[in-house]
């Protein structure tokens, strides 16, 4: 996490110097008061530092302040500007809609729990000197996201903030904005009075003015700029190596919930299934070995592999990338047993009468299975509702975490029973037949539910001192 804040940290401070907005001369916020903002130990905001002044756009004097060195003309700071956001101009509107979507529950929930020591660290923040809506808006990011404890929606956060920088364009002036005064005294006020609700009033409104005062910039520098080449937003869920084998583990796994895989069918040899993957046949290799651990394969010499259920070798699953995958897992369901609700509202009304038969289908299909089954094919059913790709990705991503825990779930059903979820698949299917957005959500919720509580069995499972 220190990672990628010191990457956020360099990003913020490098895009404001060439926006223009700090100019040569300019002295940034203290390392303690970075730190702060960000969240994060003052060694990490140095290491940053150090990074902008081997760039030639800053200089650190230790022990006394640090200097914005890099110069800029009002035309070059312009250029780079609408260069930057032309360029994000495509992915604008629907990284704002995965936002919305995904980061505002979860900035909501962290508000109301934020102690009343918080409440006065964010006072302390407004009342700084040089404080604008960047700053106060990061620091309350920063520290609502703190407290839902969910590293992955703080993983999105930071890529979201990456794409975007916090704009504050030249046209926007916190002295002469009428609403940014507004929102600034009633983040003060509600601070003060230890008032949560009209925080997050606040807070909200400083997002929509950033927003409309982004939107509106682009579409002037549209007029007069060509449109460079179009950059995507991607979500770097994984942050220190690649994890092919999990990605194509979670990909075989998807296969066997939709039907292209089922129990007693053999699979390709190692090279078809690297050339229908397109990876290595090492990988291929080290896929197959870690779904037979699962006790999703078995292997038989000289013959091929096979998909046959059995029990997880746990002994051979107590290692970091398994556990991180797994909380990884269990922080997916808390991401979308947040959202489903609003996502379920917005959307909804948007299935038409051949949608909804499919979905039956599914579910009449799924009624006596593994609960991770329905809940994984219709999450990915909802997603043909959005043919962007960006917000494709992002839930896509979600989806394929929940897959890496289905052989432990699976191994719950099988041995316990538990996981059936015939009761909720009634519900969804009258919902459907009802068109009944309320009754859907609450389907939803229920089952999502039901993934998150057995996700957690399992994190207690592979920690338990019998799985050593």
């Amino acid at each position: 996490m220190e990672r990628e804040k010191y990457n956020l940290i360099y990003d913020y401070y490098k895009c404001h110097i060439l926006f223009g907005q700090l100019h040569q001369g300019d002295l940034l916020p203290t390392i303690e008061q970075i730190g702060n903002t960000y969240q994060v130990a003052p060694q990490t905001v140095r290491n940053a530092l150090k990074k902008l002044q081997r760039d030639g756009l800053i200089f650190v004097s230790p022990g006394r302040h640090t200097e914005v060195i890099y110069k800029t003309t009002p035309s070059e700071a312009l250029q780079y500007t609408q260069n930057y956001y032309l360029a994000r101009k495509d992915e604008i509107d629907v990284v704002y809609h995965i936002a919305s979507l995904l980061l505002t529950p979860f900035f909501y929930a962290g508000c109301q729990k934020l102690t009343d020591d918080d409440l006065m660290q964010i006072l302390s923040v407004c009342r700084e000197k040089g404080s604008n809506i960047v700053s106060i808006s990061m620091f309350c990011c920063e520290i609502m996201l703190r407290a839902v404890h969910n590293q992955l929606i703080n993983t999105l956060f930071s890529d979201v903030v990456s794409f975007f920088q916090f704009p504050c364009m030249t046209s926007f002036s916190e002295e002469s904005s009428v609403e940014y005064k507004e929102y600034y005294n009633l983040t003060v006020s509600s601070c003060e009075a230890l008032d949560r609700t009209g925080l997050f009033q606040a807070f909200s409104g400083f997002q929509s003015l950033t927003q409309a005062t982004l939107l509106a910039f682009i579409a002037e520098a549209a007029k007069t700029t060509p449109k460079p080449e179009q950059i995507s937003f991607h979500w770097q869920t994984y942050r220190d190596r690649p994890q092919h084998c999990h990605t194509l583990a979670a990909r075989m796994i998807y296969g066997i919930i939709s039907g292209k895989y089922w129990e007693g069918k053999m699979l390709p040899s190692y090279e078809n299934l690297a050339l229908e993957l397109s990876v290595s046949v090492s990988t291929v290799r080290r896929t197959v070995s870690l779904l037979r651990d699962m006790g999703l394969i078995h292997s038989i010499n000289g013959v091929g592999n096979r998909i046959e259920f059995s029990p997880p070798n746990f002994e051979k699953l107590q290692r970091p990338t398994i556990q991180k995958n797994i909380a990884m897992a269990r922080e997916s369901a808390e991401i979308l047993l947040a959202v489903v609700k609003n996502l379920v509202e917005r959307e909804f009304s948007k299935l038409t009468n051949e949608h909804i038969q499919e979905m039956k289908q599914i579910l009449s299909e799924k009624k006596n299975c593994c609960v991770l089954d329905a809940a994984i094919l219709l999450m990915d059913y909802s997603m043909v509702l959005y043919p962007l790709s960006s917000f494709f990705e992002t839930f896509g991503k979600l989806s394929g975490f929940l897959l890496l825990s289905y052989p432990f779930l699976l191994n719950q059903w099988r041995e316990e029973g538990s996981g059936k979820i015939s009761g909720t698949i009634e519900v969804l299917e009258r919902a459907l037949d009802e068109k009944n957005t309320d009754l859907f959500s609450e389907g939803m919720s229920s089952l999502l539910q039901s993934v998150l509580t057995q996700i957690k069995q399992t994190e207690k499972i592979l920690s338990s001192a019998e799985c050593k």
